[in-house]
């Protein structure tokens, strides 16, 4: 046994670094695929009226475009 500890022991520390990198690199995959399932949606269109939720006030408003 040298003072760098025994080779096994060494290697066994050595493949446990490697699966962690590994680890990481999939959770990082994993959000960067969610991230471009949801940018690759398209821009739902527009709506220029607003309606205020009947459950939050008792008249709700509507506000339209005037042109």
């Amino acid at each position: 046994m040298t003072e760098q500890g025994h080779p096994v022991e060494r290697l066994a520390c050595e493949m446990h670094r490697a699966l962690d990198a590994i680890d990481m690199q999939l959770m990082r995959l994993e959000i960067l695929t969610a991230a471009m399932a949801a940018f690759s949606r398209p821009v739902p269109d527009y709506e220029t009226s607003f309606q205020h939720q009947r459950h939050l006030t008792a008249s709700a408003t509507v506000l339209r475009n005037t042109r």
